[in-house]
């Protein structure tokens, strides 16, 4: 009963947290696409001196997995709508909340109970966070310490879940999103393009060289935000 409370007390502090930094994190990702967008052109000034051999991999996974879902699996199936309500339990517990049942319907949809009074970021995480994706890079590198390398399947994978997850978005990102409600619809489009430009840039910069393309990728994104916060300062 009285660790009970003390979680309750802790997640109370997280949700009251989020509440207040909920505005300020939209505006800071309304700054990172300009700067993501520079990041992206920066790959393609420095396209001869990326990792190919990685990066074709990742295409052929990609382009494998969109070639079977525009063939074969037109419509969203049970993979996805399992996967949406599992990446909205695993930000609940990690907010403090425990999950109490995960459901699919068999007319499509699904939904996830939990105790507390929940918050933005378990309502939206499903939209920016690709689950399967970013399985697959913590499973890559498992598999590297273990045999100390990343196999060309690897990037395959990666490349594959990458599409797996757009796919999943883009089915089931639209306005009647009763999560989006839940957020709030004008914090939901403040966040989520730039939310989704880290993410997806995260597991992009991974493919192409592993843990220090991600370091490198965050570089650029610290890089050009600064510069263009001196721009902007400059204006005024």
């Amino acid at each position: 009963m009285l660790f009970g409370r003390r979680i309750s007390k802790i997640r109370n502090k997280i949700n009251f947290f989020l509440k207040i930094v909920k505005w300020p994190v939209a505006f800071l990702m309304i700054w990172i696409v300009p700067a993501a967008w520079q990041a992206f052109r920066r790959y393609y000034v420095i396209r001869h001196q990326l990792n190919w051999h990685n990066l074709i991999y990742f295409a052929i996974g990609a382009g494998f997995f969109a070639a079977i879902r525009v063939m074969i699996l037109l419509r969203r199936g049970k993979a996805e709508t399992l996967e949406h309500e599992i990446t909205h339990a695993l930000f609940a517990m990690a907010t403090l909340h425990p999950v109490e049942r995960i459901e699919l319907k068999e007319t499509g949809g699904g939904y996830m109970t939990f105790s507390g009074e929940g918050n933005w970021l378990i309502a939206i995480a499903p939209y920016f966070f690709p689950l399967a994706a970013f399985t697959m890079m913590f499973f890559a590198i498992a598999v590297n310490q273990a045999i100390g390398c990343f196999p060309d399947w690897i990037y395959i994978g990666l490349g594959m879940t990458v599409c797996y997850n757009l796919f999943s978005f883009a089915e089931q990102t639209h306005p009647e999103q009763t999560d989006f409600k839940v957020a709030g619809y004008l914090f939901t489009i403040f966040f989520l393009p730039g939310a989704n430009c880290l993410t997806f840039g995260t597991i992009f910069a991974f493919s192409e060289r592993g843990i220090n393309g991600v370091l490198f990728f965050y570089k650029l994104l610290l890089y050009y935000s600064t510069q263009n916060f001196q721009a902007l300062l400059k204006f005024f």
